[in-house]
């Protein structure tokens, strides 16, 4: 539902604000203005029931025993016994009010006092009290007091007020609070725009700022004071930008890589085809066939690492969902893979069986690159008769991966550069990669890479994992 309130809602933040803004404003004016009104209600009606107790009350206090239907001092004479002949001068200044209020005087069940001809009778519950009355189309709200002088006279007293004129001074009431509202609603929307412009002023800047980068050169985004709501935009976005950054060095770097590793492979390659096609004889011409395909092999393998290093890279920058691996099965399962390759050239290849299972928190295609790059690389270096054992170990802080061949070794003066990208040493049939792939994958696990000679001859790699929680 919101959904779609959103979608019929202007695209602008700056009108659907003010939209939004209005709406809130109108409804609590609107639902002030119904609160007002029953409050205006109660109060007004407090405060003329007040005033008919009041007037009641003042009309019994002037209320004398000698009061008398002979002795009429009313507004209206009933009957009309008082006359401008007996020296009253009946004053013709009075107020359009005056009909909607009402009161009559009894003295001894005789009118004495009446303010119109009109009789308003308020209800049998209301004997000496408040009540209702209804003449002439109109419903009075009425206050009857009944009251036994000394003299042993009753006096009865009717004060009443017309409804309507009490909801004319609550409709007046809640004009005068809503109506300026209602007509300032533009002037507020007006400031309310004004001031949403000013709030969303710092966006405007970050749009600018987001607008200005340059694709050849993804500078971070800098705000001064930056609200607290577009920091983590801000934070995401450099981020962003960041990694965006790297991927296109990382992108640069393996095209500058290639293009140098390829140069002298194929250059090398043109020369051997060009040597079997102006070879003087077969013996040239199927010597120069063989250097060709030992040659299209090589650049093979370059190709083959060079790709596994780029797909190792963008792989560890996605998100992964890890989960615990049986590294000793997917050892096993990797060795039987390789084995023939070790078996084509002699070699016998070899795990360490253990007791007890051994898990770590990888992802088992990252495994399978190391172990692959590990073996082959010993495979490479180690004469026919040699030996290759893998073996895993175990204690209290660090999970090590082991790999111990018996091949021609490495100088200790070598062991640093050994992880280093295209770094051969002697070896010129490969793109040097293999380790740095290795030492990169472990490097994303917290894991490190160390090397050490094999007695009598050999080389160890031991990638040295640490447990969780350690």
């Amino acid at each position: 539902m919101l959904e779609q309130l959103g979608r019929k809602l202007p695209n602008s933040i700056k009108k659907r604000t003010l939209f939004l803004v209005m709406f809130v404003f109108a409804l609590t004016s609107f639902l002030l203005g119904i609160v007002s009104i029953f409050t205006a209600s109660h109060e007004v009606e407090e405060l003329f029931d007040a005033r008919l107790a009041q007037q009641a009350r003042l009309l019994v206090q002037l209320t004398g025993d000698n009061l008398s239907t002979e002795q009429k001092s009313t507004l209206f004479v009933y009957p009309d016994a008082i006359t401008e002949s007996e020296g009253y001068q009946l004053s013709k200044v009075g107020h359009q009010y005056e009909s909607k209020v009402y009161f009559r005087i009894w003295h001894d069940g005789k009118v004495v006092v009446s303010s119109d001809q009109q009789v308003i009778e308020p209800d049998e519950t209301a004997a000496n009290g408040f009540g209702y009355a209804d003449s002439e189309h109109y419903e009075w709200r009425t206050f009857e007091l009944i009251k036994t002088l000394p003299a042993g006279t009753l006096v009865r007293i009717v004060v009443a007020e017309r409804l309507d004129v009490r909801g004319e001074m609550v409709t007046e009431i809640v004009l005068n609070s809503v109506l300026p509202e209602v007509v300032g609603w533009p002037l507020i929307a007006l400031f309310v725009w004004f001031a949403v412009s000013i709030g969303l002023e710092p966006l405007k800047q970050l749009t600018d700022r987001i607008r200005s980068i340059e694709a050849a050169k993804l500078e971070p985004v800098s705000l001064d004071n930056v609200p607290a709501e577009l920091a983590p935009v801000q934070q995401a976005l450099n981020s962003l930008l960041q990694e965006i950054d790297d991927l296109m060095a990382r992108e640069k770097r393996w095209i500058a890589d290639a293009a140098h590793e390829l140069r002298t492979p194929l250059t090398v390659l043109k020369l051997h085809a060009q040597n079997a096609e102006f070879s003087a004889s077969d013996e040239e011409r199927q010597q120069a066939l063989l250097q060709l395909r030992q040659g299209v092999d090589r650049s093979t393998r370059i190709v083959a690492q060079l790709l596994s290093y780029a797909r190792v890279e963008s792989q560890l920058n996605a998100p992964h969902n890890y989960a615990p691996l049986d590294v000793l099965k997917e050892t096993r399962r990797i060795i039987a893979q390789l084995y023939p390759m070790a078996w084509d050239k002699g070699v016998n290849l070899e795990v360490a069986e253990q007791s007890q299972a051994i898990t770590l928190l990888m992802a088992d295609h990252h495994l399978e690159v190391i172990l692959q790059n590990l073996i082959s690389n010993a495979i490479k270096f180690t004469p026919s008769e040699g030996m290759i054992e893998v073996c895993w170990l175990v204690d209290d802080t660090h999970i090590t991966l082991e790999c111990l061949d018996t091949g021609v070794g490495v100088s200790e003066a070598d062991f640093e550069r050994l992880t280093e990208r295209f770094y051969r040493g002697a070896d010129l049939s490969g793109a040097g990669l293999g380790l740095s792939i290795v030492a990169t994958l472990a490097n994303h696990y917290d894991a490190e890479v160390i090397f050490e000679h094999h007695a009598p001859q050999g080389l160890i790699v031991r990638v040295i994992f640490p447990v969780c929680g350690h």
